[in-house]
């Protein structure tokens, strides 16, 4: 598995400010920084993409785009650990997110529902 790096995520954000507009700044390098060495930390793709998605939402690191950004990452962490979302209809990350931000999710929330709506890709 790829490791994380804070080029790789101030990458990822860019483009998503790119292609949605917003502010580009950085407001918390050092989040990044954590975030960073705590993912790489963890070997499995599971918990790793929960860790990421639930430290970008409840610790910022840019002015916008830090949702949108915690999806995509974690997004990207499943796809490089071999797995895919299976969500139906359902918005993949929208309401965790939202319980990140609004103080009702925890991460191990986030790595149960990864559990049952990530299969490994064949």
């Amino acid at each position: 598995m790829q490791d994380l790096s804070v080029d790789r995520i101030i990458a990822l954000h860019a483009a998503i400010i790119t292609r949605d507009g917003g502010d580009s700044r950085i407001i918390s390098e050092a989040n990044l920084h954590q975030l960073v060495f705590r993912a790489n930390l963890i070997s499995d793709p599971l918990p790793r993409a929960a860790l990421a998605l639930y430290s970008l939402a409840a610790y910022p690191a840019f002015r916008e785009g830090n949702i949108r950004a915690a999806q995509e990452l974690a997004e990207e962490i499943l796809t490089d650990g071999g797995y895919a979302l299976d969500t139906g209809d359902e918005e993949p990350f929208g309401r965790l997110a939202e319980g990140v931000v609004a103080f009702t999710v925890e991460p191990e929330e986030i790595e149960s529902w990864l559990a049952a709506h990530a299969r490994i890709r064949v």
